[in-house]
């Protein structure tokens, strides 16, 4: 059978799934990822106004029935550049995360695996990337590439794969030694099928726990680039746009800067909180534990 509801790798995802269901942080947290993925894909259609629509004879109106949070220095509804907002930093950091895991796991994969000097020449490429501050080489890649959101994606991808990598090296290296690999070779396949049909499978735990946790990091580093110009442009909102654009009149008019804060830092929490209980879930040693209390 292709689905057996009783086979251990079934049993073993039941568990994980019940365990993460006894959290019930875990369990709002999900909640809040859900909600927000929902208003940043039906933003179109709940944002009363268009977000980039300018109107002069209402700046920095407060919030009203009319403007439920109010209006920027030009007029623009911050509800409905809010909710836009929602759909960069929610599905770009989905990107971004998707591209680390596609470069860095072959990557870690291929280096763990061969071992000797192509270990040692991806692993050295690996440290010279480490040896410069993340944000800063992404900064200074989108900006050579070109200022905008797929630029500033690309640039943190580039530069946030080497984690990933080291992360499947390692789990390979564990790995390759072990009996059903050496029964693999044994049976006449090939190191592509050993490494990618054997091996990668049981690195996926690790590589779906630390993509969940990167994600709130990704979602700080893309809003950051965007504040500082080189990631969203305006007039299009982004939450890291909307700080900007905001911070010179948050003493004054601080709703415009303070909520879009709070937002990112509600889902950066959700994320690291799911990401937690992802792993624990997913440790052989704290599973049993957690689901027998």
């Amino acid at each position: 059978m292709i689905f057996d509801k009783d086979s251990p790798r079934v049993r073993e995802l039941r568990l994980t799934l019940y365990v993460i269901r006894k959290s019930k942080m875990a369990m709002v947290s999900i909640c809040v990822l859900v909600f927000f993925f929902t208003i940043a894909i039906l933003a179109p259609v709940l944002s009363p106004y268009d977000p980039t629509e300018v109107h002069p004879a209402e700046v920095f109106m407060p919030p009203s029935s009319k403007y439920p949070l109010g209006t920027d220095y030009l007029g623009r509804d911050n509800l409905s550049r809010i909710l836009h907002g929602a759909r960069y930093s929610m599905f770009a950091s989905l990107l971004v995360v998707a591209l680390t895991v596609l470069i860095g796991m072959p990557i870690g994969a291929v280096s763990g695996y061969l071992g000797g000097k192509v270990d040692e020449t991806l692993m050295r490429i690996t440290d010279v990337i480490l040896s410069f501050p993340g944000i800063t080489l992404a900064l200074l890649l989108a900006y050579v590439m070109g200022r905008g959101i797929f630029s500033a994606a690309l640039a943190l991808s580039l530069t946030g794969w080497t984690s990933m990598a080291r992360i499947v090296r390692g789990v390979v290296l564990s790995e390759k030694g072990k009996d059903y690999v050496i029964a693999a070779r044994l049976i006449g396949k090939n190191d592509f099928q050993i490494l990618f049909g054997e091996i990668m499978p049981n690195c996926m735990y690790p590589v779906i726990i630390q993509a969940v946790m990167m994600m709130g990091t990704v979602i700080i580093s893309l809003a950051g680039l965007s504040f500082i110009g080189v990631g969203v442009q305006p007039p299009e909102p982004d939450w890291g746009v909307i700080i900007a654009e905001g911070r010179q009149y948050l003493l004054e008019y601080p709703w415009l800067s303070i909520l879009p804060g709070i937002l990112m830092i509600t889902v950066v929490l959700a994320y690291n909180l799911v990401g937690d209980r992802l792993r624990d879930a997913l440790d052989p040693r704290l599973r049993g534990e957690l689901a027998a209390k």
